[in-house]
């Protein structure tokens, strides 16, 4: 489950991930900006572009408020996680329409960073691929997040799992400027500026299942 204090937004201080309802969390929700208009993402993007990138951590340092992070407690023992991913997330927002990016990484216990996979939802399919709702602004609607991608790993004695969500604000994905039209269509004339809050507590409760082998 997510908890914070209602400031998740950057990797050193981040909000937490717990077995169990978040008793740590003082908190219910996180919020971030996302603006379409911001180029700072795609000139990072472009610039630090490694060969190395699923140790890569430039994006996620560079986060700084346009994202949330929460952190695991290091694991006591080595765990096999094998499977799919799902995530739930209760979510509100004041634009019709965004885009959603959950990552997951193994964090070692030296720092270094390894991605193991993600999942990418546009709101308006929130229900269906096949129909398109726009989101009632303002109000707290559930999303799920289950097309991750299919990943097997042992996690190391004394690593954590890291969970960023974002919007994305990619060269390499398609830019959605949060209007609500047709999304090819738009360009930076139809740009909204999406203020997104994440909520974390007993009503809303958020969070992340794994598919552990015991």
């Amino acid at each position: 489950y997510l908890g914070s204090n209602g400031d998740a937004n950057n990797v050193f201080n981040s909000g937490s991930l717990i077995m169990g309802m978040n008793s740590k969390s003082s908190d219910e929700s996180d919020s971030y900006v996302y603006d379409p208009l911001d180029t700072k993402p795609g000139e990072l993007e472009f610039n630090s572009s490694s060969p190395d990138y699923l140790l890569d951590q430039t994006s996620v340092l560079a986060l700084n408020g346009d994202g949330l992070i929460y952190h695991s407690e290091p694991f006591e023992a080595n765990v096999e996680i094998s499977g799919y991913l799902q995530f739930i997330a209760w979510i509100s927002m004041d634009v019709p329409d965004t885009d959603f990016i959950v990552q997951v990484y193994e964090i070692l216990p030296n720092g270094k960073s390894i991605f193991l996979t993600d999942d990418l939802l546009r709101a308006r399919y929130r229900s269906s691929l096949r129909s398109a709702r726009l989101v009632d602004q303002n109000k707290i609607l559930k999303y799920e997040f289950d097309g991750f991608m299919f990943f097997s790993r042992q996690i190391q004695k004394g690593s954590r799992l890291r969970l960023v969500f974002t919007s994305p604000n990619s060269i390499n994905l398609q830019k959605n400027y949060n209007s609500g039209g047709v999304v090819a269509q738009e360009s930076g004339v139809d740009a909204h500026t999406a203020n997104i809050t994440l909520y974390h507590s007993k009503k809303y409760p958020s969070y992340l299942e794994l598919p552990i082998i015991r």
